[in-house]
């Protein structure tokens, strides 16, 4: 079976309307000439992609070292049940995945997650949409800290705008550090630079300048 090249994410991505051109006030109050929106990717094929480039990712960094993918409410759901599928699909690897609730359940079986509910001790790694300023990780790393059998170990994110936070790093290099864990991304800001409209690429050229970090 061909495997996925995650060089084909980004174009899709401008396909489907998940990388939109133009004006955009982001979260920190930026004005950002892009906009990475991932749950317009509603479709087979377009998560069939996705989920084969985390894959690709879990086994370049990750492969013989953790056994649970976790997918944080709400789009980390479907992104984590169709990884974990593409991994034993493509790879002939078995991880179990765990998602969480945004309230807890006060019936049936009750709690906050969903899936492997880590009866046994699991590495995990976290998968993401998008980082920006960090805010989701913290509170996915909240959850998990609650779980004694869980230890996090790595997080994969589809796109990483590497914009610089107060401290002048950006989230991921926050992440590596504040929590001592292996992260990576699919696809930067420089992927979106190389598919962008040529009317747009000034812009983002300089956005980037103004409040991107290096590696």
């Amino acid at each position: 079976m061909t495997q996925t090249n995650t060089n084909e994410l980004v174009p899709f991505l401008a396909k489907c309307g998940a990388i939109q051109f133009g004006s955009f006030v982001t979260k920190s109050g930026r004005v950002s000439p892009y906009f990475v929106n991932m749950g317009k990717v509603c479709n087979g094929e377009g998560l069939a992609l996705l989920a084969g480039c985390y894959a690709k990712i879990f086994q370049e960094h990750f492969a013989d070292k953790a056994g649970n993918l976790f997918g944080p409410a709400y789009k980390g759901i479907p992104l984590c049940s169709a990884t974990a599928a593409t991994l034993h699909r493509e790879y002939n690897v078995n991880v179990s995945f765990t998602y969480n609730r945004k309230e807890a359940k006060d019936h049936g079986e009750g709690g906050v997650l969903v899936g492997d509910l880590y009866a046994e001790k699991k590495q995990v790694v976290i998968i993401e949409d998008v980082i920006t300023a960090g805010t989701s990780m913290e509170e996915t790393m909240n959850i998990m800290s609650l779980i004694p059998n869980a230890t996090v170990i790595g997080l994969i994110v589809a796109m990483d705008r590497k914009e610089k936070l107060v401290d002048g790093k950006s989230a991921l290099q926050q992440v590596r550090e504040k929590y001592g864990i292996e992260a990576y991304s699919i696809a930067s800001i420089e992927d979106i630079l190389k598919f962008a409209p040529e009317e747009y690429k000034e812009q983002i050229e300089n956005y980037r300048k103004e409040w991107g970090v290096d590696d």
